[in-house]
């Protein structure tokens, strides 16, 4: 199925109970990868590694009184971690295409007692049903790459930051040089497994910014910091022409290849996991 929105919003409708109960930790519904930066010793510390990072950049854009969006923010877990750790935040925004996770959100929202300072709504991120200009800083993780038109994304991003706000990435940015038919095939395993046809350089990623008045101020490389699981290629090829011949229908099952082969891209460094923050411009500032 091509990575449509709608076949997007069905592999989200359709996994995340089981992505929840792969990836779960005591206190967290996260269901993002796992950070082993300096210092850390918990599964919990490393799967809220990146929300920490985020939290650092919203700190430093507004120091009090932060005014934050999530765009694709699954079933909310980073904004559970975040508002109680700013300094007196506004209601808080999260945006995901999936009304399962909008309902989920809205539950955990209840549970964790922050139903009035985080509204989860239903929506496409390249299209946001929010005001513009009043954000001090939005983020995503692990979203933008099921963007089908990226630059859309960054375009609805700088609208809805006020100046000096802040847009925070952590995703996965493909290496910029060619690929060997190998690892082409491993790009297009993941991509189609994972339905994120918005994979882009980091080079892409800063030209579209640039576009919609947004100026890199960092890039960190953060795929030392994951604990990867790749498979000898030989395995690992066996197991993907296997898996795409199993009558199975669930969308699980390329999910599960979509994973194996990031795998392997991380390890040929195929694919980079990064950490990319904006700030916003006006049209009259010089890049």
């Amino acid at each position: 199925m091509p990575a449509t929105r709608d076949a997007i919003r069905a592999y989200y409708d359709k996994n995340t109970q089981l992505f929840l109960a792969f990836n779960r930790a005591s206190k967290a519904e996260n269901i993002h990868r796992s950070l082993w930066l300096d210092g850390i010793r918990t599964r919990e510390e490393a799967l809220n590694a990146s929300n920490e990072l985020i939290r650092a950049e919203i700190e430093a854009a507004a120091p009090r009184r932060a005014h934050i969006a999530d765009l694709g923010c699954g079933v909310g877990a980073s904004l559970f971690y975040l508002l109680p750790r700013l300094q007196d935040p506004q209601p808080a925004v999260g945006l995901t295409l999936s009304p399962l996770q909008a309902q989920l959100a809205k539950q955990f929202a209840r549970q964790a007692h922050l139903a009035g300072q985080a509204l989860f709504v239903e929506g496409d991120f390249t299209l946001a049903p929010l005001a513009g200009g009043r954000f001090d800083a939005v983020y995503s993780i692990e979203a933008v790459v099921h963007a089908p038109q990226p630059q859309n994304y960054f375009h609805e991003a700088s609208r809805l930051l006020r100046k000096g706000g802040k847009l925070i990435l952590i995703d996965d940015y493909l290496v910029n040089r060619p690929l060997s038919r190998q690892e082409t095939l491993w790009r297009n395993a993941y991509i189609q497994g994972w339905h994120v046809p918005g994979v882009i350089t980091t080079e892409q990623a800063n030209a579209f910014a640039a576009a919609s008045s947004l100026r890199l101020t960092q890039n960190r490389n953060l795929t030392p910091h994951l604990r990867l699981r790749n498979l000898p290629n030989a395995l690992a090829q066996t197991l993907l022409l296997f898996g795409r011949r199993v009558p199975i229908s669930h969308p699980i099952l390329p999910s599960m290849l979509g994973s194996m082969a990031l795998q392997q891209c991380l390890s040929m460094n195929v694919i980079e996991y990064r950490l990319l923050v904006f700030e916003k411009q006006t049209a009259g500032d010089t890049p």
